[in-house]
């Protein structure tokens, strides 16, 4: 299919009712935006990424969003323990606030830690996961160093359908959920709520009250979009989840977390001449905790985002330009005292994709302007080259910068406000082939990452505040290829990393160097079973590469059967080897030694679905 023909199909992706190209693509090859901000083929990207579709998501069935990233490629995590605990996502063995949350499009986080709260994602009410490994600031903005996550929430297409789950399993853990979907003449919708408890585990032996360090996460979400004209759609979409979780800090009595988080968006797209389309949002989210310690409310942190988009596409021959604007505002409140409580951010980008036949060049240049540290401009380009219809070769390089936090500048009595941000410097090689029931996707990358902000002494004094100090370089090989063939699907990712402090010649704490995920399915009839292998080797849990953590192998069981079209069982079994293993654990304090943060044994769940 010629490439105009794409990129136009592309454009209209967005509208409920696309052309009947655009449905011909999505049949051949997932459909992607978040690496371009415009949709693309898998083939067509010249970036590294993963796709997890709905359908992955059912097959695997995972308790939390960690354990559906767990081991793909790129990817490295590190938990306070399992089941809402705290959660550090490495991509690309940048920092957990280097890595971009979007939910439908908003932008998610916390203004104070500047991390995301992956904890609190609940699996049941997402729809497509697209995970961009490597820079996207000069798309995105401040904290896409080690790249972008974005979670697409449930939609409705076609005539009314109703799903609904329920399941139980180990550590009193139980679930369900309920929801609705469909499309009627020009308008199409969704909405689900669900809910995951559980007793958990204990989650730091010896430290606070003994008992089981529970969880508790309702969630629901929904999708509205209306094609008022030929060519001009309105649409909404919101995520709101709420909960408490369970921790361990040393007192007798019960020490948990009130969590709220929550996207919302509402906006205007559509084809303002037959080469160029536009899209208007407005977004919101909200990341907010608040902290009982011995049953007693003890402090209350919160984020309020405000986010306002345009973004404008234009259609050059075989060409695509992208232009737009967005603005984004901060604001922060709670117990703590900040000595600035907002600030704003406006950033203009744009991108020019070319279709050179066998070439395909793609750049685009950003400036931010921040309220807290000035203007920062970005950029990125990237090459990549048909070789034949199966192999594909591309080239990038980009950079990328991470806002300082709220806790960094304006934390009280030792905030830091002439902090620089901390930017960064990526460069990658990749080659993937697709033919067949076959794909593979190796890339290569070296990433050097300047003004890390650590805690220092400030020069003729006794006084620390965080600074501009560190410096990392990192570099990795990633592989991810599967197949497909008669009943059988297997895919495997494997992620090999040389990272470390370029002053201390430490490697970064919690990555590990090695890691390694094999998925292997086979369906025959109305019955499926899998399994899920995942490596990882040791880690440093510490700075000065002292305190080490042991690698891990888990093994994973799944099996299902379709009692009917409508209704399915099915049973995992987690850890199915019962190994003790961490993947963190809290420092030790005055000849005290270190505490584990534990993760669970081996654990059976069984589920019972129904789709109409």
């Amino acid at each position: 299919m010629p490439k105009k023909s794409l990129l136009s199909a592309a454009i209209l992706l967005a509208l409920p009712h696309a052309l009947s190209a655009q449905d011909m693509i999505a049949r051949l090859d997932p459909i992607l935006v978040t690496p371009t901000r415009t949709a693309q083929t898998v083939d067509q990207t010249l970036a590294s990424v993963t796709v997890i579709e709905r359908e992955e998501i059912e097959r695997l069935q995972p308790r939390a969003f960690a354990d559906l990233l767990a081991a793909r490629a790129g990817i490295a995590l590190s938990q306070n323990g399992p089941f809402g605990k705290t959660t550090g996502l490495f991509l690309r063995g940048a920092a957990s606030d280097h890595t971009l949350l979007l939910i439908d499009g908003v932008r998610m986080g916390s203004a104070t830690l500047g991390s995301a709260s992956w904890q609190f994602l609940p699996p049941a009410e997402i729809e497509r996961v697209e995970i961009v490994r490597g820079p996207r600031t000069s798309l995105y903005g401040s904290d896409a160093i080690g790249g972008v996550i974005q979670i697409f929430t449930r939609e409705g297409d076609g005539p009314a359908r109703v799903r609904a789950h329920m399941g139980a399993g180990s550590f009193n853990t139980r679930e369900y959920g309920l929801g609705v979907s469909g499309s009627q003449d020009r308008t199409r919708y969704s909405l689900s709520g669900s809910h995951f408890g559980t007793d958990g585990i204990d989650v730091q032996r010896g430290v606070g009250d003994s008992g089981r360090d529970g969880f508790q996460n309702s969630s629901v979400s929904g999708r509205l979009s209306h094609q008022a004209t030929e060519g001009l759609e309105l649409f909404g979409s919101f995520h709101h989840a709420l909960g408490e979780t369970d921790f361990d800090v040393g007192d007798p009595a019960r020490d948990w977390i009130d969590f709220v988080h929550h996207a919302s968006r509402i906006g205007v797209r559509g084809q303002l001449h037959e080469v160029w389309f536009s899209e208007l949002s407005l977004g919101h989210s909200r990341d907010e905790n608040e902290t009982f310690q011995n049953g007693v409310a003890s402090s209350r942190i919160d984020t309020t985002r405000y986010l306002l988009a345009w973004q404008n596409d234009l259609l050059l021959g075989d060409h695509l330009f992208t232009a737009g604007v967005d603005y984004q505002d901060d604001r922060v409140s709670g117990s703590t005292d900040y000595d600035e409580t907002r600030r704003d951010n406006w950033g203009v980008y744009a991108q020019l994709q070319l279709d050179l036949g066998h070439h395909a060049l793609t750049g685009s240049l950003r400036q931010d302007d921040n309220e807290a540290f000035g203007k920062e401009t970005t950029g990125q380009l990237a090459w990549g080259y048909r070789i034949t219809d199966a192999w594909r070769v591309r080239a990038s390089g980009g950079t990328a910068f991470k806002a300082p936090t709220f806790n960094d500048l304006y934390w009280p009595g030792s905030g830091n406000p002439d902090l620089a941000p901390e930017s960064s410097e990526t460069y990658e090689l990749g080659l993937r082939h697709q033919s067949g029931g076959f794909h593979a996707d190796l890339a290569v990358f070296q990433s050097d990452i300047d003004d890390l902000i650590e805690w220092a002494p400030v020069p003729g004094s006794m006084f620390w505040q965080p600074q501009n100090v560190e410096k990392a370089r990192i570099r990795g090989l990633e592989l991810e290829t599967g197949m497909t063939h008669a009943h059988w699907a297997a895919t495997l990712s494997l992620t090999l990393l040389d990272h470390e402090n370029r002053h201390t010649g430490h490697e970064l704490r919690r990555r590990p160097n090695e890691i390694a995920r094999l998925d292997l399915d086979r369906r025959w009839q109305d019955w499926s079973v899998g399994t899920t292998l995942i490596a990882e080797g040791r880690r440093y849990n510490d700075a000065a590469n002292t305190d080490r953590i042991a690698g891990h192998e888990l093994v994973h069981l799944r099996a299902a059967y379709q009692v009917n079209p409508a209704w399915t069982v099915r049973a995992t079994l987690n850890n199915v080897f019962d190994r003790d293993y961490v993947t963190a654990r809290q420092a030790g304090f005055g000849g005290q030694p270190a505490i584990d943060y534990e993760q669970p044994g081996r654990a059976f769940y069984l589920t019972l679905n129904f789709q109409q």
